[in-house]
């Protein structure tokens, strides 16, 4: 039977970066392991055993944490009963409480933290979804009373995991009293990485003043951006987005492609030399196909993209990695005809000095090979290319 992942934060936040696609797990509990923590976001009656029976012997008001009882049955599986129970450390002794929607799994705490919304958010009269208030925070400064962090009850993959994980923040509003906002965008959040280059825009995009999609936003046209900072951030699994800080005529706006962009983009017409043979690709990714070359000389360019550029050459245009074609081609290379041992210890590489191996220790035979070229490192590392068939590799004495 399918498991499902049930634990808190920050166990379930640490397993959630680690879960593929699917996941199995053994159908043991992890009560002993970890120190799993609820909350209780609503009046919970305590009972002495599991499934209530007589009158509660107590409850639990909100907002509070509450820990599971040490040696509780916790189950994995992700298929749920109508009701489930807890069992939890209380002020009583250990006693029991629903599973409901009054218990989140997470933590709780009372702290005042002064954040930046950057988009519209939602009040709640609790930190339930069903209690929304019909009111909105606009855009703006805040005072924040407590955070609710909280994670999922139970998982299949990390997409659900992720769907399932979040914070409530507690607002003081003037009009209403005390509301939750729930994964609200803050600009706190918002760790952008300073960039000094241009982006091309291959087709028009929408920039906004806030990395965040509200409103209609200003039209961009396609074209070239001078770029100045750029953030990268996952709202879920597997997906990555990237919002970009711009310098436009009116001032400074993010901007998330929903087209292809060209980063750090530079128009070329000079010729560029190339020094040593360097292999070349139809697109900017790189690969291990060593069949492809383009031999020393100067080839006009046409365009630059980070480090790929983008050269006319006799099969049409191509692009090449100037920086890494003196490490899979240094200089110095000569011609040789020396025989190389082989041993059970040998490593082969792909290149003399980008550090990708192609065959590990034990996979080849003691022999002798023949070597058609050899280089000498700056460090005097002699380095031998030798064919075999799997091709041609680099072996180094």
């Amino acid at each position: 039977m399918r498991k499902a992942l049930r634990k808190l934060a920050p166990v379930w936040a640490a397993m959630l970066l680690m879960l593929p696609a699917t996941v199995n797990y053994p159908a043991t509990s992890y009560a002993d392991e970890f120190s799993i923590s609820f909350v209780i976001v609503g009046e919970t009656n305590l009972y002495a055993r599991e499934g209530g029976g007589g009158r509660p012997l107590g409850s639990i008001s909100p907002y509070q944490n509450v820990k599971l009882a040490p040696g509780a049955p916790f189950s994995f599986y992700d298929e749920r009963k109508p009701e489930e129970w807890l069992k939890v450390q209380t002020w009583l002794g250990d006693r029991w409480i629903r599973d409901d929607e009054r218990v989140l799994y997470g933590t709780y705490e009372e702290r005042k933290k002064t954040l930046t919304l950057i988009g519209t958010a939602r009040l709640f009269d609790r930190p339930d979804v069903e209690t929304a208030t019909g009111q909105s925070l606009a855009p703006q400064e805040i005072m924040t009373t407590a955070e609710l962090h909280y994670g999922p009850k139970y998982v299949i993959n990390a997409t659900s995991a992720n769907a399932q994980t979040g914070t409530w923040y507690q607002v003081e509003t003037t009009w209403m009293g005390p509301k939750w906002i729930l994964k609200p965008a803050l600009m706190e959040n918002v760790h952008a990485k300073t960039v000094d280059y241009d982006l091309k825009l291959s087709r028009a995009e929408t920039a906004y003043e806030v990395p965040y999609e509200e409103g209609k936003g200003e039209a961009v046209e396609p074209g070239i951006v001078h770029t100045t900072a750029k953030w990268q951030y996952s709202p879920q699994a597997f997906f990555i987005f990237n919002w970009y800080k711009v310098q436009l005529p009116q001032g400074e706006r993010w901007i998330k492609p929903k087209n292809e962009v060209l980063e750090d983009y530079k128009a070329l017409k000079e010729p560029v030399k190339l020094i040593t043979k360097t292999r070349y690709f139809e697109d900017r990714m790189p690969s291990f196909d060593r069949t492809r070359w383009l031999e020393p000389g100067a080839y006009k360019a046409v365009q630059n993209v980070g480090e790929w550029t983008q050269l006319e050459t006799p099969a049409g245009l191509k692009w090449v990695n100037l920086k890494r074609a003196l490490l899979e081609r240094p200089e110095g290379i000569v011609p040789t005809e020396e025989t190389v041992k082989l041993t059970e210890q040998t490593q082969t590489y792909y290149f003399p000095a980008t550090g990708e191996m192609c065959h590990i220790e034990g996979f080849f035979s003691p022999q002798e090979v023949q070597a058609f070229e050899k280089w000498t490192s700056p460090e005097g590392v002699v380095w031998y290319h030798i064919k075999t068939f799997s091709g041609t590799e680099w072996v180094k004495q």
